[in-house]
């Protein structure tokens, strides 16, 4: 808030006991509230919450470990009334790219899913509460997963990444434009020479024909730098968390990705920049790692004139 930032404290917008769609997310979810265990999985679903923001004519959601190199003024055209002229007055909803995560049910795979490091939206309140009506009333199922495509099981697939996932695969397909993901949510990530990916459009097999000529194949490890607009950090080693070079740089690191030490150098600037620009902000030695542990960034206490 001394940043000049508006904090909003939201809850779970999602009551997850009038879920009616699958019985799976039922016992899960009552299963886990007579645990009474702390951070409750919903809480992900917070972010729904930035549907309700009609007063901006679009809404980014980012991650932490966002870093934003560039301008997307061309996405954000995507959202606004220009973008839907040229579409041919088609609404534009939301503009995302693909990321790559684990499966949980083949340890040589990954799931194609919505990258919610930078998910641009129109805000809508008719769009939030349907949002919150479907994740409600959609079927569920263990295995599988949402609706009728489903990826099997991977990190998030309950909550945010896997029902946005699902929403615009299924339910809001027409109003979604995908962007390149090395230039939108790179992560830097080295890819095997084989890779098996569970997608929108079934099962691919990077190594094969088919997938030599999918744009969700491309090792965008392999992107240059000024090419790439949003990088996401989730799998390069947080800047913050201050490795050494011999920590982070071996061979079988995430560091070992060229992109990744490029990815921390301008986040490091970044950072730096802010010292300067910022006038809350005080003003440090320009080291940002002191024997391993970041240094973070200090509001500065101006003394008062009399």
């Amino acid at each position: 808030q001394n940043l000049g930032y508006h904090v909003s404290i939201k809850g779970s917008p999602v009551d997850t006991n009038k879920i009616e769609g699958s019985e799976y997310l039922q016992k899960y979810f009552s299963e886990y509230d007579m645990n009474g265990d702390s951070g409750h999985p919903s809480a992900d679903l917070i972010r729904l919450h930035a549907y309700e923001l009609e007063e901006y004519d679009a809404v980014v959601l980012v991650d932490y470990d966002t870093l934003v190199l560039g301008s997307a003024d061309e996405v954000y055209d995507l959202i606004t009334d220009k973008g839907n002229a040229e579409n041919g007055g088609n609404s534009i909803d939301a503009v995302f790219s693909w990321e790559h995560v684990p499966s949980l049910i083949n340890p040589n795979a990954k799931a194609s899913v919505v990258n919610l490091s930078f998910l641009v939206i129109r805000p809508s309140k008719a769009t939030f509460r349907n949002l919150i009506s479907t994740y409600q009333s959609s079927p569920f199922a263990a295995g599988k997963g949402w609706g009728m495509i489903g990826r099997g099981s991977f990190p998030g697939w309950m909550t945010s990444q896997g029902f946005l996932t699902f929403y615009y695969d299924e339910v809001a397909n027409g109003s979604k434009v995908e962007m390149n993901r090395c230039y939108f949510g790179n992560t830097g990530e080295k890819y095997p020479t084989k890779l098996t990916l569970f997608t929108n459009g079934g099962k691919l097999e990077c190594a094969s024909s088919a997938g030599a000529s999918s744009n969700q194949c491309n090792d965008c490890n392999h992107a240059k730098l000024e090419d790439i607009y949003v990088a996401d950090l989730s799998y390069c080693l947080a800047p913050w968390e201050c490795g050494g070079d011999d920590a982070l740089f071996t061979s079988d690191n995430a560091l070992s990705s060229g992109l990744c030490r490029k990815f921390h150098k301008q986040w490091f600037g970044g950072r730096l920049q802010m010292e300067d620009v910022h006038p809350q902000i005080q003003k440090g030695s320009g080291i940002l790692c002191v024997d391993g542990k970041y240094q973070p960034m200090l509001v500065a206490q101006h003394e008062s004139q009399v």
